[in-house]
């Protein structure tokens, strides 16, 4: 069975894996199973929406209501590792209460596009690319686009990890946007939200951040 799709993430966590672990991930892959909720799937949607609308509002009062919201749900739960899903989820939100959104922002005027679709065939994988925010910014007739992603690993990413990331995201921008915007590099934004470290598309091309993205890909196709 081929590979339907192959999450962003996933290339990530290939690169950490033995070469058995590596083979059990593609076989996962094939089948379609579904993400364990540990540190994917819903795990930390709160956080992340939160913060995803406060980068589009530029205003922090959704992460405000998102922390009564989950301080709620954590002081009644009574499963341990539901309550721990809470606390960590909070933890970060606290980190975003005063924060600064438009360090993230190429331009305060940000005109927020439609997405569209997720998969894009990259050395012939089905890349799956979700960035929460895609936008046009600059003069009529020269404008640019960008996106930002936040993401986030219990684990913890390391800055090669957020490249694979934002290389992704740069040529998903040009594959659909490339006829009509220019695609801005320092603009192709992926978020850690737990370090609060940032990186762009452009911290590849200078050389501050090692491209491995194509390594990667062919590493996982030679074991298909």
């Amino acid at each position: 069975m081929a590979i339907e799709k192959v999450p962003v993430k996933k290339l990530v966590e290939f690169r950490r894996l033995s070469t058995p672990r590596k083979t059990t991930l593609i076989n996962k892959l094939k089948v379609g199973k579904r993400p364990t909720s540990g540190d994917g799937g819903n795990y930390w949607v709160r956080s992340v929406s939160a913060i995803s609308q406060a980068f589009k509002e530029n205003d922090s009062s959704a992460i405000v209501d998102k922390i009564d919201e989950v301080s709620k749900l954590h002081s009644i739960n009574q499963l341990s590792r539901t309550k721990t899903m809470y606390k960590r989820n909070i933890d970060i939100l606290r980190k975003y209460v005063n924060f600064d959104f438009t360090k993230w922002m190429p331009s305060t005027n940000l005109n927020f596009v439609r997405k569209p679709p997720s998969i894009l065939e990259m050395n012939g994988l089905p890349i799956q690319i979700l960035p929460q925010h895609i936008f046009s910014f600059g003069a009529k007739g020269n404008q640019s686009v960008g996106a930002i992603w936040f993401v986030v690993w219990q684990d913890g990413f390391k800055p090669s990890d957020l490249g694979i990331y934002a290389e992704t995201l740069f040529k998903y921008l040009s594959s659909y946007y490339s006829k009509n915007y220019i695609i801005n590099p320092a603009a192709c934004i992926v978020v850690d939200i737990m370090s609060m470290k940032s990186i762009s598309y452009k911290d590849i091309l200078d050389g501050d951040i090692p491209s491995i993205l194509v390594d990667t890909m062919k590493s996982l196709k030679k074991l298909l």
